[in-house]
């Protein structure tokens, strides 16, 4: 509680300090930076010179196109607005007393076809930037964000973490929400991102203290993948291929149509993929005087074949009305192939036990997505209406033959088990924002969401020629989750703050009903979820910004399942039909300072979490049950550090650092769970331009250890490297990568009590090597510079 006292005392004491600014005798600038389409130039840099020439202010236009550069002395400036691949533009704007504000209105860059020849390869490459109340990653053309998935993308991602199981975290908290276009979706809440290929992703937007207008679920924050969409007139199109080891093969079209009334986009993908994972156990078990052993490894392959189908419009019914509506399907069928070999006993009897597994998997995953935007006659004042609907199922056969082996003889069995699930999901939002003088904005929503999802789970064992019942395992579950919600915003900005503050309710209603009758429960409960934001320029340069938001992590289905899968008889997977919500308190103060080739981030934060989840094992019937589960409290508290250099023309490196400690208190079955200690993560890149118009890159991580009541998470390293080139004027693009070369990206852990040791090592993916090539057709010079700048946004 003392560290929440201090972070709010600095985060008010900021607020204070930034408010004592004066400012006498200034004048304010704005405009908007658009193409000859008159598109929307985000992140053109502005930049206000005195009549030597000398640089006075500056600032960097928003996603619409949009900057105001205030404080600038009452005197004749030049305005430069430059961005790269178009021609600079340059006008004198006459500050005065008398005229203390100027708006320019829409600056129309020109393409310069010259300057796209002279673009560096370093202006490919992926960007990052700061907002008022989130963190923009900007997916570039370089080789490490092409070929892969969303989860590859992720993984470079500032502040972000996809561990070697493939668990996505922020900031070391796996708690995080993940939205598609703003919203939730059934890839994200079944683990299904590798489905969404790289090239469809334009930005990763990372919000750690999300505003009230986003859901209020996810105590780590939000992670939202931006999509992207045709924004060039006329017809255009690319074809991207993929080939790997272990098999990775993909094929993708896409085509593009745009005019003045309409817009249309679509891809195709195909993929075939091979997967070989290896898990090992080394146990011990104390009873007495009497030490059991069990010694475990589990050899895994996986094939996918997958294909999916992404397309959709605009329909522009006039300059202030316009349609939207996209579908998205994606169909996989995965084939497992599994060893497990146990070997195991206690005082000189030993005993050997082999399952061999084999099982099928077919998943079916459907979204609709449709909008109506209206823009009224007050310039940003707005109207949206969202719906959304995504419905899956997904169809499970294992088939389990064990021998084993023992000095009483050899045993067999055969168990087989089907799990059958399906979801549907209806969403509706409204939108609403409208500016309030000059410098206010007010914005309101409402959103309703209905969510049922239904499993099925069977296990039988085959006596003789016939199947019967396995332990009872046997049951039907269904949940449903309702949500209302309504927010309202408003901000503004006085003198050189720009500021926030949001009132987010959330009506949460769950149930869930199995057929047996065992583990019915409903809850529901109203929630207040209030956000605020501030930030101000230091310099023309730097940037400081503070920011407060509370959070809710609601369990899903999967965590409180309460029926287990039975492939590995010694550790299973239970959920917890008790679980609870937990609620997050979130404070952070950042700082961001751009120079010319270097840009530097930092962030002190604090997290307090009532209710939090935390991992619990305990032996039952021989073997250990696996379940999530609440203790009291857990508070962290962090700084992290992010700094891109330009070293020359050739070469420009990255790298990042996050720290945190935590303390958590609570107790379960009698066992403390309290715990503090501390953990960290580094990220280094580097890009580099070689002669033959190679492109290089490369990346390291180091995920550092962690040790909580019950386990030690072990550090875990990797490195990729990757290569690309362009030919045909740009038209093809060729790269190759390889990634976790030295199978080193692996999950350990250790766990010790007084009864038990248990020892794991679990690789589920080893080393791969790509080569993709991306194709594209049509494409006008005015796409070409798009294409190239889209790493610089």
């Amino acid at each position: 509680m003392k560290n929440l006292i201090c972070i709010s005392l600095l985060f008010l004491l900021s607020l204070q300090v930034i408010s004592q600014s004066k400012s006498q005798n200034k004048g304010v600038v704005s405009g908007r930076v658009i193409d000859e389409n008159s598109e929307a130039i985000p992140y053109a840099t502005v930049s206000l010179l005195n009549q030597q020439a000398e640089f006075v202010l500056g600032a960097i236009s928003d996603e619409d196109g949009y900057f105001v550069i205030e404080e600038a002395p009452l005197e004749t400036l030049v305005l430069e607005v430059s961005y790269l691949g178009f021609r600079k533009f340059s006008a004198e704007v006459p500050l005065s007393k008398r005229e203390k504000k100027i708006d320019v209105g829409a600056i129309d860059l020109a393409p310069d076809a010259q300057q796209l020849k002279e673009i560096e390869v370093t202006a490919e490459k992926s960007k990052y930037s700061l907002r008022l109340d989130k963190k923009v990653f900007e997916v570039g053309q370089d080789v490490l964000s092409q070929g892969g998935s969303a989860v590859e993308i992720l993984d470079q991602v500032p502040l972000v973490t996809v561990d070697p199981g493939g668990t996505i975290a922020l900031r070391g908290n796996s708690q995080v929400q993940i939205l598609i276009n703003g919203r939730r979706s059934g890839l994200t809440m079944n683990n299904a991102l590798d489905q969404i290929p790289s090239a469809n992703i334009e930005r990763v937007e990372v919000i750690t203290n999300p505003s009230a207008s986003f859901d209020a679920s996810g105590s780590a924050g939000i992670i939202n993948i931006v999509l992207k969409k045709n924004k060039d007139e006329g017809f255009s199109g690319q074809v991207r291929a993929v080939a790997g080891v272990p098999a990775e093969y993909q094929i993708m079209p896409g085509v593009n149509y745009k005019n003045q009334n309409i817009n249309l986009f679509g891809n195709v993908r195909w993929r075939y993929s091979d997967y070989n994972g290896i898990y090992t156990t080394e146990q011990e078990t104390y009873d007495g005087e009497l030490t059991s052993y069990l010694s475990m490894q589990e050899d895994e392959d996986r094939h996918d074949d997958g294909r999916s189908v992404y397309f959709g419009g605009d329909y522009y019914l006039d300059d202030d009305n316009s349609f939207t509506l996209a579908y998205y399907r994606n169909e996989t069928k995965d084939t497992d192939v599994t060893l497990l070999d146990y070997r195991l006993g206690s005082n000189g009897t030993d005993q050997r036990v082999i399952t061999d597994g084999n099982s099928e998997e077919n998943r079916s995953y459907n979204q609709i997505e449709a909008n109506y935007t209206h823009d009224f006659e007050t310039e940003g004042e707005k109207l949206s209406i969202d719906f959304q609907n995504d419905f899956w199922d997904s169809t499970k056969d294992w088939l389990l033959e064990t021998e084993e082996f023992s000095a009483a003889g050899e045993n067999s069995r055969k168990i087989r088990t089907r799990s059958v699930a399906s979801s549907k999901d209806y969403v509706l939002q409204s939108d609403y924002s409208r500016p309030i003088g000059e410098h206010s904005r007010l914005k309101v929503g409402l959103k309703g969401e209905n969510r049922i999802v239904s499993n099925e789970y069977l296990a039988e064992l085959k006596q003789t020629e016939l199947w019967e019942n396995y332990l009872g395992i046997d049951n039907d579950i269904d949940y449903a989750e309702r949500i209302g919600a309504g927010y309202i915003e408003f901000g503004s900005q006085w003198k050189k703050i720009e500021w926030q503050l949001g009132l987010r309710g959330e009506m949460s209603a769950i149930e869930i009903d199995d057929a047996e009758g065992s583990f019915a429960d409903s809850k529901s409960y109203f929630n207040l979820f209030p956000s605020a934001f501030a930030s101000m320029p230091l310099n023309a340069k730097t940037s400081i910004q503070a920011s407060y938001s509370r959070r809710i992590n609601r369990p899903n289905l999967w965590l409180l399942y309460p029926f287990q899968e039975i492939t590995d008889f010694n550790m299973q997977q239970i959920g917890n039909p008790n679980l609870d919500p937990t609620y997050t308190d979130g404070f952070e103060l950042a700082l961001l300072h751009m120079r010319e080739k270097t840009t530097l981030s930092t962030a002190a934060y604090y997290k307090l979490h009532n209710d939090p989840f935390a991992d619990f094992l305990f032996e039952q019937d021989g073997g250990f049950i696996a379940q999530v589960i609440n203790i009291d409290q857990r508070d962290e508290l962090g700084v992290e550090l992010s700094v891109k250099q330009g070293v020359s023309e050739f070469l420009s490196i990255s790298a990042e650092i996050n720290a945190f400690h935590f303390e958590s208190k609570g107790n379960h079955l009698g066992k403390d769970m309290s715990a503090s200690g501390k953990s960290w993560t580094v990220r280094a890149m580097a890009d580099l331009k070689l002669p033959g118009d190679l492109a290089f890159s490369t990346q390291f991580r180091y995920n550092g250890p962690e040790k909580n009541a019950l386990f030690n998470y072990k550090s875990a390293t990797r490195l990729d490297f990757g290569l690309s080139r362009d030919f045909l004027d740009r038209k093809l693009s060729v790269g190759a990568r390889i990634t976790n070369v030295l199978d080193s990206y692996r999950w350990r852990l250790e766990s010790i009590s007084s009864d038990y040791k248990i020892e794991q090592d679990r690789s589920r993916y080893g080393p791969r090597f790509q080569v993709n090539a991306v194709y594209r057709f049509n494409m006008s010079e005015r796409q070409r510079i798009r294409t190239q700048n889209r790493g610089n946004r």
